[in-house]
């Protein structure tokens, strides 16, 4: 085989895992396309450490080139650093005639990104979402996904992707975690808006996005299912019946002044 091409997508929130290690998150049509091809090309330092983290654990020994096609934000909450790897491991391994299923592929993506730093947990909620579709609930210190979820025909809108990350009080959501396991518990017996609006909200109070937060109380008056802050932030999105986001976009262009519209991704594979 000469190439592989392969596609995964981003996400959004449901439940963030840094707090109690429990995550959850829903692929939304938002696709990162990657192409991966025997021969060498430059890479970013991001690609370039995936390479030499399966040269070591899978003992690779041939130049890979890899091409990213993505349509996610970066540093945005929006899960684009684990769709990128999750794709670019699926990818490799297929290319290698390895045999691995998409959950192990997400497993060695998160152990990546934790290696790698750009992710406190390792996101497998994240990089799961980006390879199964669907919404995942995982437990992200065991690597174990615990439901896979059909979401159904909604539309998803997305602002403030191109703000700044606020990190610096990270710890306050850390200290949340018996709020965080309630909440997980909330999304498990299938409470899934009610559990992404409270996520989103505590982390946009924790982390300091105020202008978020006004974002999020004007989604669910003009009649948002669930809105919140995804990830980390700075990406604020609400979830709508299909042809009843009319007014929020109206709101988001006087406020913010750009913004996605999107639908989630269905299960890609059965779990």
């Amino acid at each position: 085989m000469d190439n592989v091409e392969y596609i995964t997508y981003g996400g959004v929130s449901i439940v963030n895992a840094i707090p109690a290690w429990l995550g959850g998150a829903a692929a939304v049509n938002l696709p990162v396309r990657v192409r991966v091809a025997k021969g060498f090309c430059e890479h970013d330092e991001f690609l370039t450490f995936i390479i030499n983290y399966l040269r070591d654990k899978i003992g690779i020994d041939t130049d890979i080139c890899i091409q990213v096609a993505s349509q996610v934000p970066r540093a945005s909450g929006l899960k684009s650093n684990s769709a990128v790897a999750v794709g670019v491991v699926h990818a490799i391994m297929r290319l290698l005639g390895k045999d691995i299923n998409p959950v192990d592929s997400a497993r060695l993506a998160a152990a990546i990104t934790k290696a790698h730093g750009s992710s406190i947990t390792g996101a497998f909620d994240d990089a799961s979402a980006a390879i199964l579709g669907g919404v995942v609930l995982t437990d992200n210190r065991t690597m174990n996904i615990i439901k896979h979820l059909q979401v159904g025909d909604f539309t998803v809108v997305i602002t403030g992707y191109r703000e700044s990350k606020r990190l610096s009080s990270i710890d306050r959501l850390r200290a949340l975690s018996g709020i965080y396991t309630s909440l997980f518990s909330i999304a498990q017996s299938g409470d899934i808006w009610r559990a992404a609006t409270v996520n989103g909200i505590l982390v946009a109070e924790s982390l300091g996005y105020h202008k978020a937060l006004e974002t999020i109380g004007a989604a669910l008056r003009l009649g948002a299912l669930a809105s919140g802050v995804s990830g980390n932030g700075p990406s604020v999105y609400a979830v709508f019946k299909p042809g009843e986001e009319g007014p929020f976009i109206d709101y988001i262009i006087n406020s913010w002044g750009y913004y996605l519209i999107t639908v989630f991704v269905e299960p890609i594979y059965s779990i």
